[in-house]
């Protein structure tokens, strides 16, 4: 496994880093090198949608639109005051 150092990193994308690290309950490093992990797996294996995409690209059903048109009446009908 590779090392990296990262230097001049500015303060805003440092604490943003920290405060993440925090709510994850984890290193700043760890928090850093999860960005990293994530980063390339989305580039390279995609996220959830590109991967259903590929799942069923085969049966055709992916890339055409639906033509669903959107409900509006409950939205208008209720009563939020």
């Amino acid at each position: 496994m590779g090392n990296i150092i990262i230097r001049n990193l500015p303060d805003e994308v440092h604490n943003h880093l920290r405060d993440q690290a925090a709510s994850n309950r984890c290193s700043i490093e760890s928090e850093a090198r999860s960005v990293l992990i994530n980063s390339y797996v989305a580039k390279h294996i995609g996220g959830f949608g590109q991967q259903l995409r590929s799942r069923f690209q085969c049966m055709g059903v992916i890339g055409h639109e639906l033509d669903l048109k959107r409900d509006k009446s409950l939205g208008e009908a209720a009563d939020w005051s």
